[in-house]
């Protein structure tokens, strides 16, 4: 039977038993018969998606290396002097506005027909940024971004250059993210870097919607979006001016990048997209080093599975992928081995003959072992320790080194089993593959931090998508699913509720608290550096004590120990015979103030020296020190003379 239609545009349209469409038009003695299949229309359409996916991966990974590009320039021009320059500083703003409308837009853009379902997972997502948006106005407070992310670009803009800072080894690590944040510690906004953060992050979580968006469709894009910013560490380091998100960016970009060459082979754009981003990895931070091999493997992979090329286009393909790789990783090498002899100082230093700057070496626990320090510091056995992969997943605690510094969720795994059906299993097992061993060696090489484990979130994102869209398409009754998604959802807003509530950030953005309260009451040691700030000369230069080397609001120059424990003073203190020569020693690093948490101070030294050389130290306080100011904990002394 004949479709009912308007008779001035009808055309006639028979249903036939396979489900296909017959349509039957006729024009003067022209007769056809068209058969539409609708298997075929459903593919195109799936081709068009895939396509505009597609087309998104590729703008957001030009964009991330857009940004990484403006950075490799301004640490380049930094180098040469020209830290104070108007033109370069605006010229990485407007790389950062570029790629924030660049987000913009296709955020908007991206709930276009998805349905109730597609919007309400939008609108979580836009709760999220605008709550992070909010805090991100806050002034900085976070641990690393006083010791190293806006402290060590204040030095450059108070310097004028990109100098070298040989108290600080971190500060001769890859930089690339902060170098977009020195133009506003320069100006003063010094806010804004929480933004730039931030917004690493965001269009991380645009590579996922492209990723499952192009493979499953745009709700499911959404839902890997919501998943990643809703992480309760990634929610956390959206406010700070860290750095964890650009690695983090990059290095997803790489991994996506390899996996769409594997499928077009005969496309160079996706193996420089891969490498490019890998180099920015690379650029940003150490343990890109640990994405860039395995990535790198991942890349032999692909390069030796049949169907093999010619020796000519692998090789092609190998220098390809090795030179741009290297290309923004080289300026940073060439840095340090021009200062210290070994260009990736402070690692692999028993590879190198280098020139180590003194202050550079100080005491800490680093030296030890992932088994023997968990020991010792946790009081772990062995079964906990080998339990670790598992627990960074479900009893993750913010501020608890023990329980890893950070807050991941149990979503990430526990949809794994169903992840694994399907269609994409060459893509999964990469993915898998990549989480997997990047974990492996954060567990049991380094420090274990969340933090340091950013890198493996995006995959095992996408790996839950993969599970629960297969868990959609077997369940019986889809509510039970419904409710264990919006069950972990409320779980992670619960986690945002909570920072807002640490930061208490309504009196200060009401203005009804000024910048100085807020720094008061959310830094201890905030105190005493405005004592200083507004009382020592300009000349002064302070000895920082057991303050977490958290010197950004000292407006005086500056001294700490290169690792976690005071070991120049320790060294200083061993050495001496008399008062006379600590305040020899200290004054010959033009020291004229301590600050000390005082408290720590005692108990250290307590129990690292002996009676003589305590009493020795007793001494020079008495003799050659005037307490100037006290208060939390924290107090400064003054040197005599």
């Amino acid at each position: 039977m004949f479709s009912e239609l308007e008779p001035a545009i009808a055309i006639p349209v028979q249903k036939l038993p396979d489900n296909r469409l017959v349509c039957h038009s006729t024009k003067v003695d022209f007769y056809s018969v068209h058969v539409w299949d609708w298997d075929g229309i459903a593919v195109y359409h799936q081709r068009l998606m895939e396509e505009r996916a597609s087309r998104l991966l590729s703008q957001t990974c030009w964009t991330g290396c857009l940004l990484g590009g403006g950075a490799t320039i301004y640490f380049l021009f930094g180098l040469a002097g020209y830290v104070h320059s108007s033109l370069l500083n605006f010229t990485v703003a407007l790389v950062l506005a570029g790629a924030l409308i660049f987000f913009l837009y296709h955020f908007l853009t991206a709930v276009k027909d998805t349905g109730w379902i597609g919007w309400s997972i939008w609108a979580a997502i836009l709760i999220i940024i605008l709550v992070e948006f909010v805090l991100g106005l806050l002034p900085p407070t976070s641990r690393d971004e006083l010791t190293h992310h806006l402290a060590i670009p204040k030095l450059y803009a108070k310097a004028g250059r990109i100098v070298e800072v040989p108290m600080a080894p971190y500060a001769y690590y890859p930089m690339l993210l902060d170098m977009l944040f020195t133009p506003w510690v320069y100006w003063g906004y010094d806010f804004v870097p929480k933004w730039i953060h931030a917004l690493f992050g965001f269009l991380t979580g645009l590579l996922l919607y492209a990723y499952c968006g192009g493979r499953m469709n745009a709700v499911y894009g959404l839902l890997g979006f919501f998943l990643f910013v809703s992480t309760p560490v990634i929610a956390r380091l959206s406010h700070w001016g860290y750095i964890d998100l650009g690695i983090t960016f990059y290095t997803t970009a790489s991994l996506l990048c390899l996996l769409r060459w594997r499928e077009e082979r005969g496309s160079l754009q996706w193996l420089s997209l891969a490498a490019l981003s890998l180099g920015f990895a690379l650029a940003t931070k150490p343990n890109g080093l640990v994405a860039a091999l395995l990535i790198s493997l991942l890349f032999l992979l692909v390069i030796l599975k049949p169907p093999r090329k010619n020796w000519v286009q692998i090789s092609r393909e190998l220098l390809l992928y090795g030179g741009l790789m290297l290309l923004p990783f080289w300026p940073w090498l060439v840095k340090n081995w021009y200062q210290t002899g070994n260009p990736f100082f402070p690692l692999l230093s028993h590879f190198f003959s280098q020139r180590v700057p003194s202050a550079a070496e100080g005491a800490s626990f680093g030296g030890l072992g992932i088994f023997v320090k968990r020991e010792l510091l946790y009081g772990e056995n062995i079964w906990q320790i080998i339990s670790l992969p598992l627990r960074v997943f479900f009893s993750g605690r913010d501020d608890n080194p023990q329980l890893f510094d950070g807050v991941l969720t149990p979503i990430l795994i526990v949809l794994l089993p169903w992840a694994f059906k399907g269609k994409w299993i060459e893509d999964k097992k990469f993915l898998a593959s990549f989480a997997f061993l990047f974990l492996a060696y954060a567990i049991f090489l380094v420090d274990m931090r969340i933090r340091y484990i950013l890198s493996i979130v995006p995959p095992l994102v996408m790996l839950a998508v993969y599970g629960i869209f297969n868990v959609y398409l077997r369940i019986k009754r889809p509510v039970y699913l419904f409710v264990g998604l919006i069950a972990f959802a409320a779980w992670h807003g619960s986690y945002l509720w909570h920072y807002v509530r640490a930061t208490e950030p309504f009196g200060y953005l009401s203005g009804s608290e000024s910048r100085d309260t807020y720094l008061e009451r959310m830094l201890p040691e905030y105190a005493g550096f405005k004592y200083i700030n507004s009382t020592t000369a300009p000349t002064a230069k302070i000895y920082l004590l057991f303050v977490g080397r958290r010197g950004y609001y000292c407006e005086r120059d500056y001294f700490h120990d290169g690792g976690d424990l005071p070991g120049y003073l320790l060294g200083v203190i061993r050495a001496a015979k008399s008062p006379d020569q600590i305040d020899q020693a200290l004054k010959r690093k033009q020291i004229t103030h301590l600050m000390v948490r005082e408290e720590l101070l005692v108990d250290f030294l307590m129990h690292n020296l002996t009676p003589a050389q305590a009493a020795t130290w007793s001494q020079f306080v008495q003799t050659r020190l005037i307490l100037n100011f006290r208060d939390r904990g924290h107090a400064v002394y003054q040197l005599h003379g």
